[in-house]
């Protein structure tokens, strides 16, 4: 018996006892807590075609279903009627808290059983590992079923990639410090070596000079 064989013989089981403990009304707190999408789609319907196309799904993945190319951009959506705009904008998704199913159909505790035997063959390990899709369709199922997830399953937290340093801005207002001539010992600021008071040894001041001779 094939992986996807024995899945969906699993998820078979587990719509005969979703649809058996609907008929005993196992669902109505759930319809009633869920409002206002239960008067239109109560969760036994909700659930029961997701479980359906759930093992649809399973089944053409490991029979080698290409990945789906990105859909082209419409240049309109289509009106839908009112009644049916109301279903879709009001239409809640399963529960979302962990083991949920467990309480409302005990049954699904057997499902859950052999679930976990179906995650503990290598077999299947090989399979679910060959396409991250396979993980896509069976976290949420592990989760209402209260399953501990296995590694093939878990999602791998993403790298976050290195920021650059923080570059200082520079402000113009704030004018470049510039570096000032240290003096020599026993000069002062601003008086070159070898000068008196700031004039060059080389030249002979004004006064020092002989007065003109007259003719």
């Amino acid at each position: 018996m094939t992986i996807a064989v024995r899945f969906a013989a699993i998820i078979d089981g587990l719509r005969r006892a979703v649809a058996a403990r609907a008929v005993k009304d196992a669902f109505f707190v759930f319809d009633q807590t869920m409002k206002p999408a239960s008067p239109h789609r109560p969760l036994v319907v909700r659930l029961w075609t997701w479980l359906g196309r759930l093992s649809r799904r399973f089944t053409a993945l490991a029979a080698g279903a290409p990945k789906k190319r990105a859909p082209k951009k419409r240049a309109q959506a289509p009106q839908l009627s009112p009644s049916r705009a109301a279903i879709s904008s009001t239409a809640n998704p399963l529960p979302r808290h962990r083991a949920w199913l467990l309480a409302p159909v005990p049954e699904s505790r057997c499902s859950a059983s052999q679930l976990r035997a179906l995650l503990d063959d290598p077999e299947a390990l090989a399979l679910i590992g060959s396409d991250p899709r396979f993980a896509r369709l069976l976290r949420p199922l592990c989760h209402m079923l209260g399953l501990r997830l296995p590694p093939c399953l878990v999602r791998t937290a993403r790298p976050h990639p290195a920021q650059p340093p923080p570059h200082q801005a520079h402000d113009p207002r704030v004018a470049p410090a510039s570096a000032s001539p240290v003096a020599s010992p026993g000069t002062s600021p601003g008086i070159s070596p070898g000068t008196s008071f700031g004039i060059s040894s080389d030249v002979t001041p004004p006064w020092l000079h002989p007065p003109p001779v007259p003719t």
